[in-house]
């Protein structure tokens, strides 16, 4: 071959025959002459038999035929390459679990154990058992009693308490006598997540307080809205935020890891040169790519398992749908994923640069548009377009959808076709992008 063009076809004797000489080193001496135009041709090679037009196309387009033999060759040497790096292996299995753990324990969004004392100036059997109520919620945690207005605001100022409590002194005596009496309550807003869910916190347990008043007859009339409404959460009754953070971590893993890795494949054969196997050799460029994906996609599915593990005996969240639809999402998003990171490493040249991008273009989308914290239904234009047009948000869903929701095959393959469709599209860039000669 030469300059990806094949000018014979052969084996070695013939080869070596058809130019008039006994040594395959001068044979291909000659045809490289003969196809660079340096040299003219020699008489007595006038004479030597030529392959047929028809015949070299032929072999040609054989050798340019799709061949699984060449895919594995690229697969095997890309294993080998990383079997033998062991910060490679390292970071491909122990940094999923070092995320998982890290994001697991780290990200929750749960409102509980908030500080809390009360300033009661009232003393009676109507204060205490308001007290009970927040002191008996696991949303609350009490702290010694306040004792005057000055204590309340330097334990607020310090940080010792999120939230105080002021009963007035005539508390139990107006709630007898149907006066509604008002509670002072003194709320830390600086969090204002955590400010606006304790505040519904507090409405929920006066609420259920003023409610048992009034069934032990020490109230007549209850302020409250005309219609009782009772919410109970359908598919997160513990309403437990590590239940929507672990697939989210499983989402923002599989794309972020594999993507980062096999960005660097075919940028370090472009670092060491070695690259000039791909370029003189009849591989075809979905060979080469298929080859340094299939071990990335491999490693994966295996570090997988120890993260279901970790899910479901640690964080004690198990699968309540389809496991197979949760295992068909994760091969087609780790294809997606890893083809996005061979799309990057066609037209990257350093892996620095190649890791760096991967892992921007990959965090970005990750956090906020693929309903990891806020639902992409609820996203608009430019938001929502980034939202749907990138694999993580559709994995979101079969994640979420089979560990919590309780969703079945039937319910998720359309996103499993979306994701297919991007690893198809990715490697598909990827190949347009690569080039079989050198620039």
């Amino acid at each position: 071959m030469h300059a990806g063009r094949v000018l014979a076809v052969g084996k070695a004797k013939e080869l070596a025959q058809r130019r008039g000489t006994d040594k395959l080193e001068d044979a291909f001496i000659a045809y490289l002459e003969d196809a660079s135009g340096s040299v003219a041709a020699r008489p007595e090679e006038a004479a030597q038999p030529v392959v047929p037009m028809g015949l070299a196309s032929t072999a040609s387009a054989a050798l340019r035929r799709f061949d699984w033999r060449r895919l594995w060759a690229y697969a095997r040497r890309e294993t080998i390459e990383i079997l033998r790096d062991p910060i490679r292996m390292a970071f491909a299995f122990l940094g999923p679990i070092s995320l998982m753990l890290t994001f697991g324990y780290g990200i929750s969004f749960d409102v509980e154990n908030l500080a809390f004392a009360v300033y009661d100036q009232d003393q009676t059997r109507e204060s205490r058992e308001l007290i009970e109520n927040f002191s008996g919620s696991r949303y609350f945690a009490e702290h010694p009693e306040i004792t005057s207005v000055s204590d309340m605001e330097r334990r607020l100022q310090n940080g010792e308490l999120k939230l105080a409590i002021e009963i007035p002194p005539n508390f139990g005596k107006d709630l007898l006598m149907d006066k509604q009496p008002a509670i002072s309550v003194w709320l830390d807003g600086a969090n204002s997540f955590r400010g606006e869910t304790a505040r519904g916190y507090l409405a929920m347990l006066a609420q259920v307080y003023l409610e048992d008043q009034l069934a032990r007859g020490r109230a007549t009339t209850l302020p409250s809205l005309p219609v009782n409404m009772e919410v109970r959460f359908r598919y997160n009754q513990a309403f437990k935020s590590v239940y929507s953070i672990i697939p989210g971590v499983l989402m923002l893993i599989f794309m972020l890891i594999p993507s980062m890795m096999t960005a660097v494949g075919v940028v370090r054969e472009k670092e060491s040169g070695s690259i000039a196997n791909f370029r003189s050799t009849p591989i075809t460029k979905l060979e080469f790519l298929f080859g340094k994906q299939a071990p990335y996609v491999a490693i994966s599915l295996i570090s997988f398992v120890p993260l279901f593990f970790l899910a479901v005996f640690l964080f004690g969240v198990s699968v309540q749908g389809s496991i197979a639809a949760l295992l068909m999402g994760v091969l087609t998003y780790v294809l997606a994923s890893t083809g996005f990171g061979l799309l990057i490493s066609s037209f990257t040249t350093t892996q620095v640069a190649a890791i760096f991008t991967a892992s921007v273009l990959s965090i970005t989308p990750c956090i906020n548009f693929s309903g990891l914290l806020v639902p992409v239904s609820t996203l608009t234009g430019a938001a929502r377009i980034s939202g749907l047009g990138f694999p993580p948000s559709w994995f979101m869903q079969i994640s979420l959808g089979a560990l919590t929701k309780g969703l079945w095959l039937a319910d998720l393959w359309p996103n499993i076709l979306v994701l297919l469709g991007f690893a198809t599209a990715f490697v598909g860039a990827a190949a347009v992008a690569l080039n079989k000669q050198e620039a």
